[in-house]
This record gives C-alpha cells, sequence and structure tokens, in this order.
C-alpha cells in the first residue's frame, strides 16, 4: 500500500470541551507521522481551545496550531477558516473533520486502501449514544448515511459530510476552493457539489474502519436549523425525504382521527422495516446493540422531525456556533 501525503483540516471555535479528545486520536493515528500534516485553525475562540492545541503541537509535531486572523472576502465561519488552511496545506488528499470527532486509529488507511481516481469520499460517523434520544439519533445518522451509499453506488450525488471526508488536492483547486464556491451555512456539501460538477468521480465508503465518533449535540435545533436551510438553499437531494418526514406525524394524527387501527398499522410496519434495515446495517458495522432502541428510533422520526420543520419555520435566528447567519 502506498502513502501519500496527507493534510488534515479542522476548525475549531471554542471547542474546549472536545479538541483533546480529537487531538488525542490523531496521535494514535497509525499512519506515517513523516506523511501527514495536521493543521488546526483557531476562528477567533475565546476559551481555552488555543492552550490545548498548542499543548499537543510542542510534543507532535506535525500538528500545527495557525490563528485565524483576517476573513477572506465572501467567507465567513468554518468555511472561511478551511479556505486559508487549504493554502498550507501540502498533502495529496485533504481529509476533513471537526473539533467534536474522535477518528480511527485506521481512520487514513480505510479510505487511501478505497480511492481509485475519485475526488472526493465520504466516510461514516457514529453519535456516541448512553440513553434512548442519543441512540436515537446514531441510528439517524447510520440510516442516511446507507441512503447515501445507495445513492452513490448508481453514481447519484446526495451530499457532503464535513466531520469525514476526504477531497483530492487537485479536485479542491481544480474548483477554485472555497474562495471560488464561495459561502455557504453548509460548506461541505458546497464543496463536495462543486467537484462533482466539475466532472471528478465520488465514494461512500460503509465500513467500521471510516467511522469516526461524534458528540450528540448540546443545541439540537440550532443544527437541525442549519441542517434544513442548508438543505433547502443547495438543493440537496436529501432535503426531499426530509421534509416528507416532518410532515408525517400531522398525517398519522389526521388518519387516527378516522381510524386508529390503520395509523396503528402504519406505526407496526414502519417499526418492522426499521428492524429488518437496521439489523442488516449494524451487523456490517458491528453496532449491534443499537438494535434495542428501533422503537424508540420509530417515534423520534415521527416526533423530531417534525419539531425540527416547526424549528426551521419559526422567525428565529440562524445560530451556529455562537455566531448569526
Amino acid at each position: 500500500m502506498k502513502f501519500p501525503n496527507v493534510s488534515i483540516l479542522v476548525a475549531a471555535r471554542n471547542e474546549e470541551e472536545n479538541i483533546a479528545d480529537l487531538l488525542f486520536t490523531f496521535t494514535q493515528l497509525s499512519y506515517p507521522k513523516d506523511k501527514l500534516q495536521i493543521l488546526i485553525g483557531d476562528d477567533d475562540s475565546t476559551d481555552a481551545t488555543a492552550e490545548i492545541i498548542k499543548r499537543f503541537t510542542t510534543e507532535n509535531t506535525y500538528i500545527q496550531y495557525i490563528k485565524i486572523e483576517k476573513q477572506v472576502a465572501g467567507l465567513k465561519g468554518k468555511a472561511n477558516v478551511l479556505a486559508q488552511l487549504a493554502h498550507l496545506a501540502t498533502g495529496e488528499l485533504f481529509f476533513f473533520t471537526d473539533a467534536d470527532i474522535e477518528v480511527p486509529k485506521n481512520w487514513i488507511e480505510a479510505f487511501v486502501a478505497e480511492r481509485k481516481n475519485e475526488g472526493v469520499t465520504i466516510g461514516l460517523t457514529l453519535v456516541k449514544n448512553k440513553n434512548w434520544f442519543e441512540a436515537s439519533q446514531a441510528i439517524e445518522w447510520l440510516f442516511t448515511l446507507k441512503l447515501m451509499k445507495t445513492l452513490a453506488d448508481f453514481k447519484i450525488q446526495s451530499t457532503g459530510m464535513g466531520n469525514n471526508m476526504m477531497v483530492s488536492a487537485e479536485a479542491y483547486w481544480a474548483v477554485g476552493g472555497y474562495e471560488k464556491i464561495g459561502f455557504s451555512i453548509v460548506e461541505d456539501y458546497a464543496i463536495y457539489k462543486a467537484i462533482i460538477d466539475k466532472g471528478f468521480a465520488f465514494k461512500q465508503l460503509f465500513k467500521p474502519e471510516a467511522m469516526t465518533l461524534t458528540k450528540p449535540p448540546k443545541k439540537y435545533f440550532e443544527q437541525r436549523k442549519r441542517w434544513v436551510a442548508g438543505g433547502i438553499s443547495t438543493g440537496s437531494i436529501l432535503i426531499f425525504p426530509a421534509l416528507i418526514q416532518g410532515f408525517l406525524l400531522p398525517i398519522l394524527l389526521i388518519i387516527s382521527l378516522f381510524s386508529w387501527k390503520s395509523a396503528l398499522a402504519i406505526l407496526i410496519l414502519n417499526l418492522l422495516i426499521n428492524f429488518l434495515v437496521g439489523s442488516r446495517i449494524f451487523r456490517v458495522l458491528n453496532q449491534n446493540q443499537l438494535l434495542k432502541y428501533i422503537p424508540a428510533y420509530t417515534m423520534y422520526m415521527y416526533v423530531f422531525w417534525f419539531l425540527q420543520l416547526v424549528a426551521y419555520v419559526l422567525p428565529t435566528k440562524l445560530v451556529w456556533k455562537g455566531r448569526e447567519y
């Protein structure tokens, strides 16, 4: 197996609760360190994020702390950080992940081993879970990723995933990077789409070696409002099943007014389908412990997708990482 030079790009803003876990998993990577460059862009953090990163850089020279002090014209937030980090990246391959992620030991090899000539490759992410609500989010992610895998196998693009994505440097610069693409609240989808539209091949991985871990969001509805807004503004194919799912709860309630037996039959059928699909996904990804949460997940999808649709239409500001967009 060849080991190309790799650059990992991370934007960090007020991540003192998360960044040490990410950096520790970086130090555990099995990829040759002389082929590895890790760039952490500090996006005007006001907590201890900078100090934590610098502590890791003193013992691991392949990790670099970059203070982001300017704004590229037209860019904001994470897109602004990644655009500047890309100019410092020396790798043949760019890996994108987030500050609240933990990566597996063989993360880079899992991508490199599968690569042929793709411009962009998407991995998997598992939400850490200790209760039914977090487990439901974990299942939700894995079901969505399976859909993305199926679409990719049929050469249908879906969306990027900025917490676990590999982009070739050639593809990134072929589209002009984030400066040329412009600002998007879902910057991962923007770069993903631009690269595919340029004619580069794409791939969705579906194996445990390519699966990162993320903590469940503390501000659930802020994240969901951003996702829905980004999906609608970009026209991602995944926004359509998401919007349909958001209307299923009121539809089911209306059906129950006329026939509670019909509503119950729909729920039971939905539950059985989720068990069938989930058992196959969990077996492949070694996550069989999630199967017991399928009933909770089934109800979660009705209730919380309706609530996130409500959160989107409410006249509130779109806020992410303490900034309004």
